[in-house]
């Protein structure tokens, strides 16, 4: 990766023959390859605004996520609009996006919610400490878990 000045890109200095404007020095420009398609560059200047940019090449990419059980799961991702880029611990358009990440943001979420509540609520921090009485609430969580199945 080379920069210069606030211009940044992949390409060595051979492709883009050191001719490089710069930009404001409040901006960054990023280039680099946003889609599994491979075209030939082409110079489009038809587009004043970066949201006709992305209608007219419409960047998606296929990412292959993991379960915690090891399975490969296959989604596209799609970028409208530089937004679509961001990740933002948990709250940006990559995730709200992505129905893999969502899924696993909400799980994420849930466990957290119950480590609180576990935590707060000094009855069952109590019973978790002896063993014999967490084995006991993890058979009966079971049995409820069984029952949901339809296993019992």
């Amino acid at each position: 990766m080379s920069l210069r000045e606030n211009f940044i890109s992949d390409a060595p200095d051979e492709e883009t023959g050191g001719k490089v404007n710069a930009i404001s020095q409040n901006k960054t420009l990023y280039i680099g390859q946003f889609s599994d398609t491979v075209a030939e560059p082409e110079l489009f200047q038809e587009a004043p605004t970066i949201k006709e940019v992305f209608e007219k090449f419409k960047p998606q990419t296929n990412v292959e996520f993991q379960t915690e059980e090891g399975e490969a799961v296959e989604e596209t991702l799609s970028f409208k609009e530089m937004k679509d880029f961001e990740i933002n611990e948990g709250s940006g358009q990559l995730v709200q996006n992505s129905s893999f990440l969502l899924s696993a943001k909400s799980n994420i979420e849930a466990n957290a919610k119950i480590r609180k509540q576990i935590e707060q609520n000094k009855r069952l921090r109590d019973l978790l400490a002896k063993q014999q009485s967490k084995e006991e609430l993890r058979n009966v969580l079971q049995n409820l878990l069984d029952e949901i199945d339809g296993k019992n």
